[in-house]
């Protein structure tokens, strides 16, 4: 009998969040997500207990948002290989410097 009671709890709460039409999405998720981790105990990566939440309340994200996802990660990727390079290239100046000082 506590399976059921503990389901229904579930289903209530993910249709009472879903019918709230004043919540804003990223709120309905970020709700669902602190049920989650304070109601439920799950301990996951913070990108997994969104991903769950996401699927729980019909709320997956669109092409175009993965794309700008993508484009975004692909973006700082980059960013962070420039700032690579121009460190290696300071390292380098730096070790010429004290060799000649040497």
């Amino acid at each position: 009998m506590d399976c059921v009671s503990v389901i229904r709890d579930n289903t209530d709460i993910i249709e009472e969040i879903k019918n709230n039409v004043a919540m804003p999405n990223y709120l309905k998720i970020k709700t669902y997500k602190d049920y989650l981790i304070n109601e439920k105990k799950y301990y996951y990566p913070d990108m997994l207990i969104e991903w769950i939440a996401r699927e729980h309340l019909g709320l997956q994200r669109t092409e175009e948002q993965l794309f700008k996802i993508r484009e975004e990660a692909y973006n700082n990727m980059k960013r962070i290989e420039e700032e690579d390079k121009i460190g290696e290239e300071q390292c380098k100046k730096i070790d010429q410097e004290n060799k000649i000082i040497i």
